[in-house]
């Protein structure tokens, strides 16, 4: 039996993609770990980079970014201005066409009508007029992408097959020499006078004149107005399963991470038993950097981590000071980690942690209640740990893992374990789940039921 690919993998999250954004649930946690390399750490810069990568010609759509950039060079030259009568004045001699009215004003505010002064009007070319400022506008944020967000893949393309059409030289318009569409773009951006001349950086484009320039009888604009359009709806989350897929498939897992992708798949469906619920956007992930998504029901507060320890738990263990009888185990590996210690201080100038066991589980649901007194008390917890495998000894581990987790979490900041020990697996305080690829055998609950694991595509349902 085949493992679950990742087309299927991306033909199931799509439309929970783009259904949890629009909902405000988080992935950055999610994001970091799948490109450690590029500079992601929150979805705004995965669609923006989304964006610079919309292509007509691959998703019908009325026009994309790079199809847009394809044509620059030689619309580029198409660039309107108005012009209108400007009033200069010339001591002495006559430029354009004399303003006699103006002039003897001028002489008059001077005290002498015969002093040589004139004044002249000259047409005068305009570049901020609305179809330009979109414009401006437009290549002002793909240029902000392409140098800023993309700059360690454009320096690096090994591997980032999905940036071929910014990297890939080309024939540049003109005649000009071979050069990459990120070249064209900065030399066009950085070197054209026009360009230059347009200044949007005190500008409010509203969206009324965008719609307006979205009527311009050059194509030019109309594709630069509806482009600025898309962007804004992107940042605003409001985006397709299409687009939902094509974001995971090039710039989520690429270079290729199915693992995580499987992990997301698995965190959807945990989401999914919560249908219906608000999730409240989380506006500041300093704060908490690994929570995906947290809600209010029941008059519970649940908040969901991914790859972390959550926001209220602790899953380390140490020997600590406790009696230990000499000569057994526990004595015997304190005095490993003891020495382990000393030795790696003196040897490579580092310590070494006194942690006997220490995790992370893939998914952490906590559940707080309200206390009488206006505070918050730990109520439940869900583990569940994900592996992307149908290799029965590797599911086997991750069983362990698992159950190391329900037994050993405790409270941040204390010695108290979350289960009790009259509790211990129960899945009283603490329940889990092991998710895994489909395998070749059905795997029932045990015979009490605490511990089960989820195959692909099966449903966990109401995990808390």
């Amino acid at each position: 039996m085949a493992k679950t690919t990742e087309e299927a993998l991306l033909g199931e999250i799509a439309d929970d993609f783009q259904t949890y954004l629009r909902k405000g649930v988080r992935f950055d946690r999610v994001i970091g770990s799948a490109h450690a390399d590029l500079d992601i750490d929150d979805i705004e810069t995965l669609l923006r980079i989304h964006f610079v990568l919309t292509d007509a010609e691959d998703d019908s759509s009325e026009v994309g970014v790079l199809d847009f950039m394809r044509q620059l060079e030689d619309r580029i030259r198409q660039m309107k201005t108005t012009t209108a009568p400007e009033s200069f004045q010339y001591r002495g001699e006559i430029r354009g066409q004399i303003d006699w009215q103006g002039t003897v004003k001028t002489r008059a505010r001077a005290g002498r009508l015969d002093e040589p002064l004139f004044v002249c009007t000259q047409p005068e070319e305009h570049y901020n007029i609305d179809e330009n400022l979109v414009l401006k506008r437009l290549l002002t944020i793909i240029h902000e992408i392409v140098t800023d967000d993309l700059a360690y893949a454009l320096d690096n393309s090994e591997g980032y097959d999905w940036l071929n059409e910014w990297v890939m030289p080309h024939t540049g318009g003109s005649g000009r020499g071979v050069e990459s569409a990120s070249e064209m773009l900065d030399r066009i951006y950085e070197q054209n006078i026009y360009l230059q001349r347009i200044n949007v950086a005190d500008t409010d484009i509203t969206d009324r004149t965008i719609e307006s320039v979205k009527r311009s009888r050059s194509q030019f604009y109309q594709d630069a107005a509806v482009l600025l359009d898309r962007y804004r709806q992107l940042m605003n989350h409001e985006l397709d399963s299409t687009e939902a897929r094509d974001i995971l498939n090039h710039t989520l897992i690429a270079p290729a991470n199915t693992d995580t992708l499987f992990e997301l798949y698995w965190v959807f469906r945990v989401l999914d038993s919560y249908e219906g619920v608000e999730y409240r956007v989380l506006t500041d992930s300093r704060d908490s950097p690994s929570t995906i998504a947290t809600w209010e029901q029941d008059g519970s507060r649940f908040v969901l981590s991914h790859d972390a320890t959550g926001q209220g738990l602790s899953f380390s263990e140490s020997i600590g000071s406790e009696d230990i009888e000499p000569g057994g185990y526990l004595y015997r590996m304190n005095e490993v980690l003891s020495r382990w210690q000393t030795i790696s201080e003196d040897l490579l100038g580092r310590g070494g942690s006194d942690s006997l066991w220490g995790g992370r589980p893939d998914i952490v649901l906590e559940r707080y209640r309200e206390t009488e007194a206006g505070g918050t008390e730990l109520e439940q917890v869900f583990l569940g740990e994900v592996k992307y495998t149908q290799n029965t000894d590797y599911v086997a581990t991750g069983l362990r893992e698992l159950l190391e987790y329900m037994a050993f979490v405790k409270q941040s900041g204390t010695d108290e374990y979350v289960e009790s020990a009259e509790d211990l697996l129960e899945s009283v305080d603490v329940k889990g789940l092991l998710f895994v690829d489909e395998l070749a055998r059905e795997t029932p609950a045990n015979r009490d039921e605490d511990v089960k694991i989820i195959q692909y595509p099966e449903s966990p349902g109401a995990v808390l």
